[in-house]
């Protein structure tokens, strides 16, 4: 058996280098200390005039780090594209690879909700009914920056399951390293506030007006985000091989559709829970075996029920799972929502601490059955972590994170804490 499978005979795919750009500026440093520091970073939007609308509060990426951009990559008329190429090439140096590969086969896989915006909006409006035809919403659009900085020559891949969208292409990226498709995997999402994001949220009535509250009695909706986060994913032996430093194993990715409503998740979660049980059964481990979930948490009533729920019924074992959401901090990124949520969970993993649920005042019985964490958050330690995510339509797509060696002892064997103890699901795994 190679070096690079694990105990199970599986391909072990380790994170090798993380990026990102969010609301609280540029780099993976900025977000871990704002979201472990306890700031809220949700602010007035000044992009563009939200006067009419019942909130006016978001996740908006500073207006320093957008003018810091100039300085890291090309011009073009997508933010979200532009967030898209810095956060690739912060994710490549992590990796020390160089931005045009020499025999890599690199790809490049991106989820996103509704690729890039910047003409869209000129169509919402009094007596702008439609949208603009020239460059509307076009999807090379979005890639377009990163693929100037970026000399891929593998696979690019491009989806859109909603909110999932980070998930769904880590999951893509993964299958890609693991098959020999590519020896490199650039897995991202990325989003761009826009006024359409508004006014979708205004007519579903699931907007904050003041905070977004994951889990909160008081929760009254969300707020729009935008940024985008990066995983480099490649075999263990690989990276091993050329001296890298593994940030945590990929040990399990799934994808699944309860197509219950438009809008809403099934009540009974069984999407999300079909995706935990396929991820714990890829990595042989008991559902007690994960130590914290990064929740999707968005704050909407029905959606922060089901899941707790979900995972209550899920990862029951001798304690309920310790859960917490970013989104209080951050807002909703969309499209870049999960696989800034992944960044977060694989540096969890490697500081051993859990983020705390900084908005949370008075836990719902709604959401009885987890573990919510504290909002000051609190220390591990992690071996295990999941992070899922939702999207409109009743799409999940849940990763399974593990702590990783420090590539120079055994860089094909996971460091879950549970080794010689390949557990299995229970009966209900279905």
């Amino acid at each position: 058996m190679g070096r690079d499978r694990d105990g199970a005979g599986r391909v072990a795919v380790t994170v090798s280098g993380l990026g990102a750009v969010s609301v609280a500026g540029l780099g993976v440093d900025a977000l871990w200390a704002a979201v472990t520091g306890g700031r809220v970073l949700t602010r007035p939007v000044t992009r563009f005039d939200l006067a009419g609308y019942p909130a006016d509060r978001g996740g908006q990426v500073p207006d320093d780090a957008i003018s810091a951009l100039d300085a890291l990559v090309p011009p073009h008329r997508s933010l979200a594209g532009r967030y898209l190429a810095a956060a690739a090439l912060e994710a490549l140096r992590d990796a020390g690879l160089p931005p045009a590969p020499r025999r890599e086969r690199l790809g490049l896989f991106v989820g996103t909700v509704m690729a890039t915006r910047p003409l869209l909006d000129r169509g919402i409006g009094p007596g702008r009914l439609g949208v603009p035809g020239d460059g509307w919403a076009r999807p090379d659009d979005l890639l377009a920056a990163l693929r100037r900085a970026v000399a891929v020559n593998g696979p690019v891949v491009l989806l859109a399951p909603g909110c999932a969208a980070g998930n769904s292409a880590i999951a893509a990226g993964h299958a890609a390293v693991a098959t020999g498709e590519v020896d490199v995997a650039i897995c991202a999402g990325a989003s761009e506030l826009s006024l359409e994001i508004f006014a979708m949220f205004t007519s579903l009535r699931a907007l904050a007006s003041d905070v977004v509250r994951p889990f909160d009695r008081q929760r009254r909706g969300t707020m729009p985000g935008e940024g985008a986060g990066v995983l480099v994913l490649e075999r263990a032996e690989r990276a091993a091989a050329r001296g890298a430093r593994p940030l945590a194993r990929v040990l399990g990715t799934a994808r699944a559709a309860d197509a219950h409503n438009p809008t809403r998740p099934h009540p009974d979660g069984v999407a999300l829970i079909s995706t935990l049980h396929s991820c714990l059964r890829q990595a042989g481990l008991d559902p007690e075996d994960v130590d914290w979930v990064c929740a999707h948490g968005t704050g909407t009533p029905a959606s922060d029920g089901t899941e707790a729920r979900a995972l209550a019924r899920s990862l029951t074992g001798r304690r309920p799972p310790a859960v917490s959401s970013v989104k209080g901090q951050l807002g909703h990124a969309e499209g870049a929502g999960a696989a800034l949520e992944a960044v977060i969970s694989v540096r969890a993993l490697g500081e051993d601490f859990m983020p705390g649920n900084v908005t949370l005042r008075e836990p719902d019985p709604a959401c009885a059955g987890v573990d919510l964490v504290e909002p000051a958050g609190r220390r591990g330690p992690l071996r295990v972590v999941a992070s899922p995510a939702f999207g409109f339509g009743g799409g999940v797509s849940t990763v399974l994170f593990g702590r990783a060696t420090d590539g120079r002892s055994d860089a094909a064997t996971a460091a879950t804490g549970v080794a010689g103890r390949v557990g299995r699901v229970g009966p209900d795994a279905g």
